[in-house]
């Protein structure tokens, strides 16, 4: 029965969220600022066609549009409107994060099982990796 049950909870990807995941756990982070590193990353990556003046999913055209959705309520989070755009406190909670990492093709959901849908940037790349680890000290960071 034990077995059975780790096999639903990692199929349906329960366990992608876990502490002991590296890719949401925030040992070892190191120190990002939005200003200086990680709005270049949005300006190239994610501000050239999408999210773009006004957008309804975040405008990340300057420091100071993007740092509007660091707490804000995700668009995916569902009734119980606990998953954030970039949650302050948490990688597992910031659907920006679990789309950085493949969204929901890559079993990555809010911690209560959101759907936070396709991976990010939405063109078909990813970023590189030492861009996800400024968004990751970023967010450990709190998101400043």
């Amino acid at each position: 029965m034990k077995k059975l049950f780790l096999g639903i909870v990692a199929s349906s990807g329960l366990l992608a969220c876990g502490p002991s995941d590296p890719d949401l756990n925030c040992a070892g982070a190191g120190t990002a600022t939005l200003a200086t590193n990680v709005q270049p990353v949005f300006a190239a990556k994610c501000a050239k066609s999408c999210h773009l003046v006004n957008d309804s999913y975040g405008d990340f055209t300057t420091a100071a549009k993007t740092a509007t959705v660091v707490d804000k309520a995700s668009l995916y989070a569902g009734t119980n409107k606990t998953l954030k755009v970039v949650d302050s406190k948490s990688l597992a909670n910031s659907s920006l994060w679990l789309k950085v990492l493949g969204g929901q093709a890559k079993a990555r959901t809010g911690p209560n099982g959101e759907n936070v849908f396709g991976a990010m940037p939405n063109d078909g790349t990813m970023l590189t990796s030492d861009e996800q680890k400024i968004l990751k000290d970023w967010i450990c960071g709190g998101g400043k």
